[in-house]
């Protein structure tokens, strides 16, 4: 079974613009390492993972343009957001 990836709100409390929404695309070399989304509100649009071990992965990615954060901690700009995983067909 596929899995898609919902976010819920950006990890510091900040409003969130696509809280509720899928994850449609991804790239997190933009705008000098902190990423950039592209989301929907449809599940059917949603990127589709072929597990959640996938979608994990895809979660954790580290930026190739700033691979380490000021802090001395990996860059992974799509784990500033909640999210949950969700099963479909």
């Amino acid at each position: 079974m596929a899995t898609i990836m919902k976010v819920w709100g950006f990890a510091n409390g900040a409003p969130c613009p696509v809280a509720g929404q899928y994850l449609k695309a991804f790239d997190f070399d933009a705008y000098d390492g902190r990423g950039f989304g592209d989301f929907t509100a449809d599940r059917v649009e949603a990127m589709k993972f072929k597990d959640l071990l996938e979608a994990m992965a895809y979660w954790k990615t580290v930026s190739k343009v700033r691979p380490v954060r000021a802090d001395g901690r990996p860059n992974r700009p799509l784990t500033a957001t909640h999210v949950t995983f969700e099963w479909v067909e």
